[in-house]
């Protein structure tokens, strides 16, 4: 079954998806496309910005979120590519789809020992 729950079917919602819910993000009767989030990049370092800079962005660089044609990518104002959104947050593919669009800040960020940066995204 999944990761987490009792390994049942009764860990699964009963409701039926209706377009709408996937227009949100997913079944689970929550706007997931509405809500704002944080998360971890991922390959911080093998994106645009630490290959050119050879560091990450100040805390509080402003960001966006995009489809890059692969991948869900973090990028500053300016088109750079800092890093990759974890495929937990795949669904986001399904929201700029339907419109949404997405802003933030860089939350943390550090180089050493590895490349790490962390956002703060909400929908704008």
């Amino acid at each position: 079954m999944g990761s987490t729950g009792s390994g049942s079917f009764t860990d699964y919602s009963k409701r039926k998806p209706t377009n709408s819910d996937e227009a949100n993000g997913g079944a689970s009767g929550v706007d997931k496309c509405g809500t704002a989030f944080s998360a971890g990049l991922e390959e911080v370092a093998r994106c645009f910005y630490f290959i050119n800079y050879g560091d990450v962005p100040p805390v509080g660089t402003a960001v966006t979120v995009t489809f890059n044609g692969h991948r869900l990518a973090v990028e500053t104002t300016l088109g750079e590519e800092i890093g990759y959104l974890p495929t937990r947050f795949n669904y986001i593919k399904v929201c700029l789809d339907s419109a949404f669009t997405y802003g933030g800040v860089v939350s943390s960020a550090r180089a050493k020992p590895s490349p790490n940066v962390s956002v703060d995204i909400i929908p704008i």
